[in-house]
């Protein structure tokens, strides 16, 4: 493929936008068309970011004229959409995370993608950005030695503090686990490994919500999903991980996540953004220090990575991929498996005397 890769937006909400702005920067790829379920947005979100067509979904699904589908639409539709892209014979599919909403969802799409031949990505691609390449590269020259443990944490106080509309971040399938969970345990994963063991534990203590920001401000309404939930996890290579997704916590110190090896710990910025320093700590020093940074071998850097990611792929100038619809749909398994075991959980009762 010599010209550059076309790709199609399905969906043109506040994320698109990021997309688009990433992808405008790249000679790579084009931005060649767009579709929403409100006409009115696709039309403005083409005129702002200079996109040629306008259409409806079926029409954008036409490998004759698309060679990347990015779905980015919400939670719900990520499914039906990337499969009828796959039956439509599109070579990629990119799907905004997550890659669906139940484990059984992402496997079929998964077993869809490898019968049809087509190549399927998804977000989060932050793991292809400096920080995680950063500390990815420490981790497999051996500068952390034995990885032992690992702790993750994205503790806030809630949507509803800063958005107009925060009812869909507590939906049943969403909550703070659900929403942001895949950004720190597809890092997880990318740098120690797939999850094989999960215990998990949730509460919602601060089940009715108020809405702080917008015209509805001082509006209640009932969280559909647990506010706070927490898990420790181990990896296939015996690693522990502890992690807590909170939307009920003031603030906190904690970083965002920390690994720990039998030589040196590293600490890594928040994996919902591309940018930040990692700093490492080596056994018997006193101090932390910043970690050479790794470039990225994609740029530019922003949402959008793993679609300029999946295009190299397709075009011949990569042949490895990292942000796979196996990877998310892994991850999708994990964050169902921390549900479910949270509801079932047991406890052994303590006696006070």
């Amino acid at each position: 493929m010599s010209r550059p890769a076309r790709i199609a937006f399905i969906g043109c909400g506040m994320i698109a936008g990021e997309y688009a702005r990433t992808l405008a920067a790249s000679s790579e790829v084009t931005l060649a068309a767009c579709a929403d379920a409100n006409r009115d947005a696709a039309v403005a979100f083409a005129r702002q970011h200079h996109v040629p067509r306008v259409a409806d979904m079926a029409d954008l699904l036409d490998p004759a004229a698309t060679d990347i589908a990015a779905v980015l639409t919400p939670p719900a539709s990520h499914a039906p959409i990337a499969h009828a892209a796959i039956r439509a014979g599109i070579p990629g599919v990119y799907v905004e995370k997550p890659l669906a909403t139940s484990p059984s969802q992402a496997r079929d799409l998964t077993q869809a993608a490898a019968k049809a031949g087509v190549l399927l990505g998804a977000a989060p691609d932050t793991i292809l950005a400096t920080p995680t390449q950063t500390a990815r590269a420490a981790i497999e020259a051996g500068v952390l030695g034995r990885i032992v443990a690992a702790s993750a944490n994205y503790l806030t106080p809630g949507p509803e503090r800063w958005h107009p509309r925060p009812e869909p971040f507590h939906a049943a399938e969403a909550g703070p686990l659900a929403d942001m969970g895949p950004y720190y345990l597809t890092s997880l994963t990318y740098l120690l490994g797939l999850i094989e063991c999960v215990v998990g534990a949730s509460t919602d203590s601060q089940l009715y919500r108020t809405i702080r920001a917008g015209p509805r401000a001082g509006q209640v309404f009932t969280a559909g999903a647990p506010t706070h939930v927490t898990a420790l996890l181990r990896t296939a290579n015996a690693a522990t991980i502890t992690f807590t997704a909170s939307f009920d916590l003031a603030g906190t110190l904690s970083p965002h996540l920390e690994i720990h090896g039998s030589k040196a710990t590293i600490t890594l910025p928040d994996p919902n953004f591309h940018a930040g320093e990692v700093q490492i700590r080596m056994a018997g020093d006193r101090h932390w220090q910043p970690l050479p940074p790794t470039t990225p071998a994609i740029t530019p850097v922003g949402r959008g990575m793993g679609i300029l990611a999946l295009a190299d792929v397709l075009q011949g100038r990569q042949s490895a991929f990292a942000c796979t619809g196996q990877s998310a749909a892994h991850v999708t398994s994990v964050i169902d498996t921390i549900y479910r075991a949270a509801a079932a959980a047991s406890t052994t009762a303590l006696h006070v005397s």
